[in-house]
């Protein structure tokens, strides 16, 4: 019987292989019939707080079985498992709150952090009635719940509760996967248990994921590629190792030791592997599989991975909205190609909405009939109706990307870069109107806008251009310093350009070309940070 829910498809996993290792993370293992018994744990303790069908659960967990745990005990309510990063700030995590309306906030405190809880007074403030449960071995506030406290309560009384309770139907929400917006708000969306549960295990049928294979996890839980990645390894019987952050050096270790066979990534994270120093001191010739997305893969870069990692690769396009086109072929992606969509799922559009013909670049459009397009908040989902119909209205059934792109005469759907002004770091998508804003509030700053610059590994870099006050002028250093209490550390710009002026057209928008010119021309300070 093939599954219809994500819950059903790890319970079959844990019932068919239940000491088999689910999970490796610092050294620790977990069985699947340990994952089992520790999600069931926690969806009693869920329900006993009053967690139920289409709840909203915000993890802001890092990389790690809690994590994997907290997703399946989600889907065992019926609740829908939304991803936080967990370095949001205390403003950013309380507007995620309030876009899906959640009923729980799970938590982890970042170490290093000044003040770890500044960012849950914050939340508390603005949603007192979210409930908060923490994560981790620090020592908690007394009005919090704690997640161990939360599970050890349950084992006694209802860890064997049978999942029938509350089991969430095909159609049910199962993952709320937000995205950074053009506008500064991010969008919400929404994939139900039916559509995850069939295009995930098609893509390990694809992939031949089986029982034998050793994924490695070192991209974020939070975000949809990362959850997917790893819940198509564990349904299917794999061993998923989990790293909470990555490291080339690290990862080729782990790869050797564990005889990993499938590794994930953005362009960054293989370009960082392939240059790493050390990488042939270390046996990597388990690698079967690599899987690709969130950031431009050129053609030299797949080469690169098929000869010096010496694996295949399948290359994902597309967005959290469920849209996208996938290609194990090797021909098509040398030639600069992201796949062959299937005929009229995809086209290709001018300013005007109207299709363009074979080989002229426009914007990338998906079918809505091939691809649904959801968001939390559509018609009959949600608390805000407008939402789906701001989306959709007036589109004649198709999704815009906000890609430019080009299909040839034989299919090949190629993409250059974004239609909208946006910045991909990485893999990660930085909305410059918000850190724009977040700049103009710096009492140091009379103008800003913001910008990517090329960087040969993670893509585009975050530059601030500024025009200061007078005799007010601010260094890169304590930018970062103020804008790191509204933003997270991955949306902190790398470089700063000190301009007279920020060049405008005479609506008052920026001139993206004359900016450029002006970032080019002028001395910027940086700062170095290879992190992904």
């Amino acid at each position: 019987m093939n599954p219809n829910t994500l819950i059903e498809a790890l319970e079959m996993a844990w019932n068919r292989w239940p000491e088999r290792s689910a999970l490796v993370f610092c050294g620790s293992k977990m069985t699947y019939a340990q994952l089992g018994k520790a999600i069931t744990t926690l969806a009693s303790a869920y329900r006993r707080l009053g967690v139920g069908r289409g709840d909203r659960v915000v993890c802001q967990l890092p990389n790690g079985p809690e994590h994997i745990v907290a997703a399946g005990a989600a889907w065992a309510c019926a609740a829908i498992h939304v991803g936080a990063a967990q370095r949001l700030t205390g403003p950013e995590l309380s507007e995620f709150i309030g876009l899906t309306g959640a009923k729980i906030l799970l938590y982890a405190p970042v170490d290093e952090s000044p003040d770890p809880f500044m960012p849950l007074r914050v939340v508390q403030k603005s949603h007192p009635d979210t409930s908060i449960i923490v994560a981790g071995d620090q020592s908690f506030p007394e009005d919090y719940l704690t997640l161990s406290e939360l599970r050890n309560s349950s084992k006694d009384t209802e860890s064997h509760e049978h999942l029938s309770l509350d089991r969430p139907s095909p159609q049910d929400p199962a993952a709320i996967f937000t995205t950074s917006g053009t506008t500064g708000r991010p969008k919400t969306p929404l994939g139900n248990h039916n559509k995850l549960c069939q295009s995930w295990s098609r893509l390990a049928e694809e992939l031949e994921f089986g029982s034998d294979d050793v994924h490695l996890a070192h991209l974020p839980l939070a975000h949809g590629f990362g959850l997917m990645l790893a819940t198509a390894a564990l349904i299917n019987g794999g061993r998923l190792i989990l790293l909470d952050r990555f490291s080339a050096e690290e990862v080729l270790q782990v790869v050797e030791i564990e005889r990993v066979t499938v590794l994930n990534g953005s362009a960054a994270h293989f370009k960082l592997l392939i240059s790493c120093p050390d990488r042939e001191r270390h046996d990597i010739r388990s690698l079967r599989i690599g899987v690709g997305s969130g950031a431009s893969f050129s053609p030299s870069l797949i080469r690169s991975i098929f000869d010096d990692l010496e694996m295949e690769f399948m290359l994902m396009y597309g967005s959290s909205e469920g849209v996208g086109v996938v290609t194990t072929n090797r021909e098509d992606m040398l030639k600069g190609s992201v796949g062959r969509p299937a005929p009229g799922s995809v086209a290709i559009v001018g300013p005007d909405h109207r299709p363009l013909p074979s080989g002229e670049v426009g914007e990338i459009a998906f079918s809505c009939k091939v691809f649904p397009v959801r968001y939390w908040g559509g018609p009959g989902i949600g608390s805000t109706a407008g939402a789906m119909r701001e989306e959709t209205e007036g589109r004649r059934g198709w999704y815009y990307s906000g890609d430019l792109g080009r299909l040839d005469d034989e299919g090949r759907l190629y993409v250059f870069g974004r239609l909208k002004h946006q910045i991909n770091r990485g893999g990660l998508k930085i909305d410059p109107v918000e850190v724009e804003g977040a700049l103009l509030r710096c009492p140091e700053v009379s103008d800003a806008a913001v910008i990517g610059v090329p960087n040969p590994i993670l893509g585009e870099t975050i530059c601030a251009c500024v025009v200061p006050m007078p005799e007010q002028v601010p260094s890169l250093e304590q930018l970062r310093s103020v804008l790191s209490s509204e933003l997270a550390p991955y949306k902190l710009p790398e470089e700063l350009c000190i301009l007279d002026h920020i060049p405008r057209t005479r609506l008052g928008k920026v001139d993206l070309e004359g900016l450029r010119a002006s970032v080019m021309a002028t001395t910027r300070q940086h700062v170095r940070n290879s992190r992904t």
